[in-house]
């Protein structure tokens, strides 16, 4: 009778640890799927505040306005423009999308005297009513496209001076960087510090912090109406 006992006990320890690591396992397979689900929900709405910022660059009806001499794309018709970064963060409270009032400007030494630091977003400057992602806007003049010709508008010609169609004069390179501060632990000087980086060094910071963040980058021909490269 005691044998038994003691053999009774020992199947119902092993069919105990059994259940414990069933359980176990059934709960670390859980929460990656819900890592999964909760990293793609991240991404999608970090990827939708992005092409929301690149939507504005591209919307018809801003174009004639972001010409004119203080427009956005204007700024890199001076010479002494043409290395810059033009920088302003995308915010829903804001009347207008862009202005230079709101903006700054990153020279080629990285420096941010030009125009102030108004257009680095801040910690509490959301891009939508969401109060959850931050997005800020790089423009910087393409310097090194090569191509004979390559900015001049196709179906036009350079002698056609009754043309009304002005010539294309700039490529613009857009960044787009979005972040969702609420999934990490980063101070909002942290935050604000990575913002004031030049555009190719953003992304690398925003890893160092650990901070959920997207990139994304567009190429416009921009003059009589700027036009994305395909």
């Amino acid at each position: 009778m005691k044998r038994q006992s003691g053999s009774a006990l020992i199947i119902v320890l092993v069919v105990l640890v059994l259940i414990v690591s069933i359980g176990t396992l059934a709960i670390r397979s859980g929460i990656l799927g819900l890592k999964l689900a909760t990293n793609s929900q991240v991404q999608a709405l970090l990827l939708e505040n992005s092409n929301a910022a690149l939507f504005n660059l591209e919307d018809p009806s801003q174009i004639a306005r972001q010409l004119a001499a203080d427009g956005m794309y204007s700024y890199f018709h001076d010479a002494a423009n043409a290395n810059d970064e033009l920088v302003f963060c995308y915010r829903a409270s804001q009347a207008t999308f862009f202005s230079m009032q709101n903006a700054s400007v990153i020279d080629a030494q990285g420096g941010t005297t030009k125009n102030g630091v108004a257009g680095f977003c801040k910690a509490t400057q959301f891009a939508t009513g969401r109060s959850a992602v931050l997005s800020q806007v790089y423009l910087k003049r393409n310097v090194d496209n090569a191509d004979p010709l390559s900015l001049v508008p196709k179906g036009t010609s350079l002698g056609a001076s009754l043309s009304s169609i002005p010539m294309v004069s700039n490529n613009i390179s857009a960044t787009v960087i979005s972040v969702l501060p609420s999934f990490s632990s980063a101070e909002n000087g942290d935050i604000e510090g990575c913002f004031e980086k030049p555009a190719a060094e953003v992304s690398a910071c925003f890893e160092n912090l650990n901070i959920p963040f997207n990139t994304q980058k567009a190429d416009y021909i921009v003059g009589a109406n700027p036009q994305l490269i395909k």
